[in-house]
């Protein structure tokens, strides 16, 4: 079910009403319902939210993703406007339908509109579900393209169900799809059974360990990213945030240990989202009823504030 944006969301500290180089998100944030039509150019940055936990649900998960949406834009909304460009928050995508797979359709739609109209897309999560939804709109807007999908995620995400779960997507998308590529960055042994091991081999999935990236993205790791980026026509990119330590992101469906750094993330985004190819990106599994001090949140709305920059 699609709600247009709450703009009771969009409050903030007014430094200036007049001062350009002093306004905030909340100032700038321009309102649109997605199913309208607009005779424009490309331009500008859509925003669309998924407030979705079913998934999660179904995967036997900590559910209350589905207020992650809101969450990161109430805080993404009083960080400063560093650069002009045009935003606009299409509202949210909420789960009403009989089946999950409806509600993914429903958001891949408008996922597709919002690709068409803008230079990127930003689609906050929700489940990590939303990654089959992001590849369904991606697909419906590029339908001969070759798709590469990067998820930065402790989880492979390959599960073996009979419907759409958070634990699936990634499956989903390479047994309908001979023209896409999967990589995965910051797997943890300790979070993927053998089994999903096993599967990654068997359909060639490239990634790399989060002990490989505790530190410092060595020059390997940068060339593999690369390369996966060069060889595709569009790139489908999404983040999970239960990938990063929980001292750092507690408010998450499946909180991790050992998980990255914010830092880490943020330097592997940057060899990623700049591409013109990324025409989507995701932001998966931010859980505020288990949060503390927004932390999480923060942290969600610190990466688009990034990304968008």
């Amino acid at each position: 079910m699609y709600k247009l944006a709450q703009r009771d969301l969009w409050t903030g500290r007014i430094d200036s009403e007049t001062e350009e180089t002093e306004f905030r998100h909340f100032q700038t944030i321009q309102f649109r319902n997605i199913e309208d039509e607009y005779d424009e150019p490309r331009h500008g940055v859509g925003m669309l939210g998924y407030a979705v936990d079913k998934g999660v649900e179904l995967n036997k998960g900590r559910i209350g993703a589905k207020l992650g949406p809101d969450a990161i834009k109430k805080t993404f909304a009083n960080l400063p406007v560093l650069r002009t460009c045009s935003i606009y928050d299409y509202g949210n995508v909420e789960h009403n339908h009989e089946t999950l797979e409806e509600t993914q359709q429903e958001f891949a739609h408008y996922v597709a509109s919002s690709i068409q109209r803008h230079n990127q897309t930003f689609l906050l999560g929700g489940g990590h579900d939303i990654a089959y939804a992001q590849y369904l709109g991606t697909r419906e807007a590029f339908p001969d393209a070759s798709i590469g999908v990067i998820n930065i995620d402790a989880h492979f995400d390959t599960r073996k169900e009979s419907g759409s779960t958070s634990g699936t997507s990634f499956r989903q998308i390479l047994e309908q799809d001979e023209n896409t590529d999967y990589l995965v960055l910051g797997i943890q042994q300790g979070g993927n059974t053998q089994a999903l091991f096993d599967y990654a081999k068997e359909r060639d999935i490239g990634f790399v360990y989060s002990d490989e990236l505790l530190h410092q993205i060595s020059p390997p790791i940068k060339d593999k990213i690369e390369r996966f980026v060069h060889d595709h026509d569009v790139i489908m990119f999404t983040i999970c945030m239960d990938v990063i330590d929980s001292a750092f992101a507690p408010g998450v469906s499946a909180n991790a240990v050992l998980g990255l750094s914010p830092h880490v993330v943020l330097e592997l985004a940057k060899r990623i989202i700049p591409n013109e190819k990324v025409s989507t990106v995701s932001i998966a599994e931010t859980n505020p009823k288990y949060d503390v001090d927004n932390r999480t949140a923060k942290l969600s709305a610190n990466f688009l504030h990034h990304f968008i920059l």
